[in-house]
């Protein structure tokens, strides 16, 4: 049976220690100096220099700027889950004030920046396989989402699919009876280019 497409972004799952995700974020902030959106699940980066990040305007003068990450922007900080205008609102995961971040809007952001956080994703509509278990990937539509429901339509990308490193690394094929390998899968992934921790690197072999 053909999967039905619905992208929805990143979705965290649990930890790979193997315990569900226990709600844990730290808190960004998006200046109204970005012209870009963000949207639930959907990666975020550093809104300064990539190689040494530092606070941006924040009115508080605490919380480090960020900003969208590009489908294939090798540094990203985590994915964005809760949105609000006070740095107490964005660390409540159960807060609905905000469901995304409009473009150059002044706003605090909790992001799920742990590296050991695995991810639900929808692939897109290339020919994923078995053998792309193990494999890397960029997103699509990184920057893209509803803003109905808040969500991110990033999705995983096929076309950029290596075996050497990307942003996403394929952990297994989400494991549903609705969810058959191919077309509009559902995907377990970590991310594997990371701003602030180690990248994931291919299988080693002897």
């Amino acid at each position: 049976m053909a999967n039905t497409s619905r992208p929805s972004g990143l979705r965290p799952v649990r930890s790979l220690t193997g315990g569900p995700w226990n709600g844990a974020m730290n808190i960004y902030y998006h200046s109204t100096a970005n012209a870009s959106a963000i949207y639930k699940g959907a990666l975020v980066t550093s809104d300064s220099a990539l190689a040494s990040p530092t606070c941006g305007p924040d009115p508080l003068g605490i919380c480090q700027s960020i900003m969208i990450c590009a489908d294939d922007e090798p540094s990203a900080i985590g994915v964005a889950w809760t949105f609000g205008n006070t740095i107490a609102l964005a660390a409540d995961v159960t807060n609905l004030e905000r469901k995304y971040c409009a473009a150059s809007t002044g706003m605090y952001i909790g992001v799920i920046d742990d590296p050991n956080v695995i991810y639900e994703i929808e692939g897109n509509s290339g020919t994923w396989v078995s053998s792309n278990i193990g494999d890397f990937c960029d997103t699509s539509n990184n920057a893209a989402g509803s803003t109905t429901s808040g969500r991110s339509t990033c999705v995983a990308d096929h076309a950029s699919v290596t075996a050497a490193t990307a942003q996403l690394r394929v952990l297994r094929v989400v494991n549903r009876p609705d969810n058959a390998i191919g077309a509009y899968n559902k995907l377990e992934v970590m991310i594997a280019e990371r701003l602030m921790a180690g990248n994931l690197t291919a299988y080693q072999t002897t």
